[in-house]
């Protein structure tokens, strides 16, 4: 009996040690981090300075060109989920240019200085212009929650520029 209570013992503080861990990992992760110049940014990025530029794209698939440079340019890339949103929005009002992507089928800049809060996220969610690609690119201009869809397993990443 006295072994069969020590055992229990020590599978619950086993299990209390790996439930701590998941917590401190929802703190905002970085994926990387570059220090190029904001010219080369918004020459070889057009739609930081024209949404609708995504449109005379002629790549098979112009949000995943988008990613694929933006990884490369970006000052900073989080993969955003619904318990670091928040804080990477809240980093995000310090940068000039704001984009968020979904998979390869959406893309949206954000406009940090105008929000609007959202159960699902659990966050106040800014204002963006982007597309959503279902099979042509479909213009979006509403709040970014009610463009990227709900928190699910999606690849979420925001790009934070200078």
């Amino acid at each position: 009996m006295k072994h069969l209570a020590y055992v229990l013992i020590l599978v619950l503080a086993l299990s209390c040690k790996n439930n701590q861990k998941e917590k401190v990992d929802t703190k905002v992760e970085s994926t990387t981090q570059n220090t190029e110049k904001d010219a080369e940014t918004t020459t070889n990025l057009p739609f930081l300075i024209d949404i609708k530029s995504l449109e005379k794209d002629t790549s098979a698939n112009p949000i995943e060109t988008f990613k694929t440079k933006a990884t490369n340019l970006a000052t900073e890339v989080i993969k955003l989920n619904k318990d670091n949103i928040k804080d990477a929005l809240t980093k995000a009002k310090d940068f000039k240019n704001v984009v968020i992507t979904v998979d390869n089928h959406t893309i949206i800049k954000l406009n940090v200085n105008d929000c609007k809060p959202s159960g699902a996220w659990s966050a106040c969610m800014p204002k963006a212009e982007g597309y959503i690609k279902k099979g042509d690119l479909a213009y979006q201009n509403d709040y970014a929650n009610n463009i990227i869809g709900l928190p699910d397993g999606q690849e979420r990443l925001l790009f934070l520029f200078d």
